[in-house]
């Protein structure tokens, strides 16, 4: 390879490595379940969620994200309208912590610019894998037991740059996941309610668990600016 090749090669593998804009922040909200135990509905948070996120500008409609979150569960059903579920005292109250990687897409194009132009309602697609901890054994002598399990993350939000390097975002973040004993739904059914007449009634087996969060993302941006965030004056 000639001495000018290998020059323009580096030349322009540092430009791209250097002129990407990155984004890193937190993200504190709500958080709630939604399965066999409590409350239908989707979006309620009703427990303490916070987190850290990074973002990728890709171009002015696709941005990379990845986040871990640490997200508390609470439901009772007490809060249920279903009235056969009102009979069962099966709460839910537990941690879980979420790795998730995915994409946003911008409505708009959003060009971190000029902070009076730079926003954008966004869709939020990805994967995520969970960790929490699933009870087990009998009603004498309980263990917990943590677990691994992967969840179908979408969502949609709303971002506005507020200064050169701050960003505000407010999204609600939805997660299926492949589980439906995110609310140990199995051990109270086989341990707890093992002679209850209603027990066949406990819980859907035809229908996994869901988790959500809701709230806002804070973030910092830093890196050489690509041509399209080129400032205007």
């Amino acid at each position: 390879m000639g001495k000018k090749n290998f020059v323009l090669i580096f030349i322009w593998f540092t430009t791209n490595l250097q002129a990407q804009l990155h984004e890193v922040g937190l993200s504190i909200g709500g958080s709630n379940y939604v399965g066999d135990i409590g409350a239908n509905g989707l979006i309620r948070p009703n427990a303490p969620a916070t987190g850290f996120i990074y973002k990728y500008n890709k171009n002015p409609r696709i941005s990379y994200r990845a986040s871990i979150t640490a997200m508390r569960l609470v439901a009772t059903n007490s809060d249920s309208k279903n009235e056969i579920q009102q009979q069962f005292d099966t709460p839910v109250n537990k941690t879980i912590t979420e790795f998730a990687a995915g994409i946003d897409f911008n409505f708009n194009e959003y060009k971190i610019s000029h902070w009076k132009k730079a926003r954008s309602p966004y869709l939020i697609f990805g994967l995520a894998a969970f960790v929490y901890k699933n009870k087990s054994g009998t009603a004498e002598n309980t263990s917990y037991t943590p677990q691994l399990a992967l969840a179908l993350p979408f969502g949609f939000g709303y971002k506005a740059q507020l200064s050169d390097h701050i960003v505000l975002g407010i999204e609600t973040r939805i997660r299926y996941t492949f589980t439906d004993d995110l609310d140990d739904s199995e051990f109270y059914k086989n341990e707890i309610l093992t002679d209850n007449p209603k027990n066949s009634k406990f819980g859907n087996p035809d229908t996994n668990d869901w988790y959500v969060f809701t709230g806002f993302t804070i973030t910092y941006t830093f890196g050489k600016a690509l041509s399209y965030t080129t400032r205007r004056y």
